[in-house]
């Protein structure tokens, strides 16, 4: 019991200071093509994108392409705002019926698990690189925590992006956490590259030497053992920016 309520405040007060913050809140949906229209379906959101995102900032919209995994072929479109925007800039009827007629129809629907929203975990981020343009590529790491391990994550993320900033790492990557649309303390970890080449060349986030040269011999050791037994899931995929189907760089 105490273990249930430990849990439901942690998630209660994190998520509070999610509705108290003007940040960017992050809408996602798959959307999986029928067999074959894979290049129809991407046209039309294309041709959507264009007449109704490009240039107007009010509704923003990006578009990556799924290489690995279950959901290959699929793509992601995320739209972005902070919670007052979503209130504000509501869902353009036109918009709804542009998408119904000329998108649809190469959607396999019976794959679709509707919109999930996410928000960025800025302490959980770390930039090295002195790049933060937008890169071709993303490996996407997947982490579903325990309930009630929360706390335990949040100080292990901590402590990795800490000992980047200690050993001067020229690493990159984000964390975003989702907060609606399916399962809770779910992670998403962001590795971005811009060529295959460059992927094989990539530094791990983490490494033993990294580590243990920021908190000490033997903390990597410590820091995957604890980390082991919180993480009830771990997957990993790519995906590729489409410029073509997004409205910002």
């Amino acid at each position: 019991m105490k273990k249930r309520i430990n849990a439901f405040l942690t998630f209660t007060v994190f998520f509070a200071f999610l509705v108290g913050q003007e940040q960017t809140v992050y809408q996602g949906r798959l959307w999986h093509p029928k067999p074959m229209a894979g290049e129809k379906m991407e046209a039309g959101m294309a041709a959507k994108t264009k007449k109704y995102n490009v240039g107007n900032e009010n509704y923003p919209m990006i578009s990556f392409r799924i290489l690995t995994g279950k959901d290959q072929g699929a793509v992601l479109r995320v739209s972005s705002g902070t919670f007052a925007d979503r209130d504000k800039y509501k869902l353009r009827q036109s918009e709804m019926d542009y998408w119904q007629k000329n998108v649809i129809p190469n959607v396999d629907m019976s794959k679709d698990e509707g919109a999930t929203l996410w928000r960025k975990m800025e302490d959980h981020s770390y930039n090295g690189s002195g790049n933060d343009k937008r890169l071709k590529y993303t490996q996407v790491t997947e982490y579903l925590i325990g309930s009630g391990n929360f706390q335990e994550w949040n100080a292990l993320r901590s402590q990795l992006v800490e000992a980047h900033k200690k050993t001067g790492s020229k690493a990159r990557f984000n964390h975003y956490y989702r907060f609606s649309g399916g399962e809770t303390h779910l992670i998403h970890m962001s590795v971005y590259f811009d060529s295959w080449e460059e992927y094989g060349k990539m530094p791990s986030f983490f490494s033993v030497e990294l580590f243990d040269k920021a908190h000490g011999k033997g903390a990597s050791e410590k820091w995957l053992s604890r980390q082991s037994k919180i993480v009830k899931r771990r997957s990993t995929f790519m995906r590729e920016y489409l410029p073509e189907l997004s409205s910002i760089q």
